[in-house]
């Protein structure tokens, strides 16, 4: 697709999402990702990594086609200008009052008022549902055209400050709207992409698998003990192998449980996405039993594997429509007990279709194309097209 270049300055974590941690969160990479891809197409991404307090003078971060600029996000304002920016942080309706918080906010605003200045853009747009920048940029009084994509399960703050809002499903997106029409006239679905290391069509799918896989933070929210009680109220199912690839404050909890019921689970720990790819190559379904998501995107990233998934139920009906084919069951633990979940995990495993090496390598294609960040990043940038005529 041919644009104009745009000026895109796009404010996600950076040392979550960048090479120096490569274990970092889905949505953390995935922000990262789609920088990097908009600056291959020749325009010009700055990152502006707010909320980490970054002192240190711009650098860049090598990319293909374009390489990508780091912004410091706090900077220590002049002497004439010290005052003004202590004034309007003040008056922030910030949770943390304290004379600390107060002077990094101030940091935060002359970082970016000379970010701006310097940088120019054409669009902002935030990666962070909770976020205080909304304050900085209404405080600063820009009028630069602000976007917002959602990924958390929950309202977020600030919406009505986002020229554009852009939802991963539709679920999510009547979840946070509502009927709400000033919302729903701004919102825009776009689903996400998963990272190259499972979209490439040339990593095979039909090898030898086994076991179950579950990939994600050790949390209540993500819903890990439904997966350990159904395991527990099966006997059939201890003899399948269950790996969980994650970690979080209820592990240990976890663990304890697991080895009280006698179920053959190996807690891998936090893993590289490397490592993922080859859990879900190696694993006969995944089963992510999480209540609500904004968007899993381990759930795609296991598709485009050839890896069928039981996981968050609105998501899973909407991608089964969206690929057109079965790719798995949705599942919601505060509708179905854990012994309901047994069966469907075995139900699934045991119907022959689902483990063919032409049922997988189907899914995977379809899933593949589907969820590439080229298709991601051609959407995006029509979004911010769709805007900037808009005037």
């Amino acid at each position: 697709m041919d644009h104009t270049p745009l000026k895109i300055l796009q404010i996600h974590p950076f040392l979550k999402g960048e090479g120096l941690n490569p274990r970092a969160g889905g949505k953390s990479r995935l922000s990262l990702q789609l920088s990097r891809e908009l600056a291959a197409r020749g325009n010009e991404v700055a990152i502006f990594p707010f909320p980490e307090p970054i002192l240190e003078k711009p650098y860049w971060i090598d990319n293909p086609g374009k390489p990508l600029r780091l912004i410091p996000t706090a900077r220590i304002p002049a002497v004439k200008t010290l005052a003004w920016y202590s004034w309007k942080a003040s008056r922030l309706p910030i949770s943390d009052r304290s004379a600390h918080s107060v002077r990094l906010v101030a940091m935060f605003l002359a970082g970016l008022s000379e970010a701006i200045l310097d940088f120019q853009p054409d669009i902002i747009h935030n990666h962070l549902s909770f976020s205080d920048f909304p304050l900085l940029y209404h405080a600063l009084e820009l009028k630069i055209p602000l976007f917002l994509t959602h990924h958390t399960h929950t309202a977020g703050e600030h919406l009505l400050s986002y020229r554009r809002i852009i939802f991963a499903s539709d679920a999510l997106r009547a979840l946070v709207c509502g009927r709400d029409a000033s919302l729903l006239e701004r919102s825009r679905l776009i689903r996400p992409a998963v990272e190259r290391i499972f979209s490439d069509p040339s990593i095979p799918v039909s090898g030898r698998r086994k076991g179950i896989l579950f990939v994600g933070g050790l949390r209540l929210d993500k819903g890990l003990q439904h997966l350990l009680a159904a395991y527990a109220k099966s006997s059939a199912l201890r003899k399948i192998p269950l790996r969980i690839c994650g970690i979080g404050p209820e592990r240990e909890r976890f663990e304890a449980y697991a080895k009280k019921h006698k179920i053959p689970a190996s807690f891998l720990g936090r893993v590289a996405p490397e490592r993922i790819r080859k859990e879900l190559l190696s694993s006969e379904l995944l089963v992510n039993p999480s209540p609500a998501e904004g968007f899993s995107l381990a759930l795609v990233e296991a598709m485009c594997c050839g890896t069928a998934v039981i996981g968050w139920k609105p998501q899973v009906e909407e991608t089964q429509k969206l690929l057109r084919m079965e790719c798995g069951i949705g599942f919601d633990p505060a509708q179905s007990a854990s012994n309901a979940l047994a069966d469907l995990i075995l139900k699934w495993i045991r119907r022959k279709e689902h483990l063919s090496p032409a049922y997988r390598k189907a899914l995977a294609a379809r899933a593949r194309k589907f969820f590439s960040i080229e298709r991601y990043t051609t959407e995006t940038l029509l979004a911010y097209e769709e805007v900037l005529e808009e005037g």
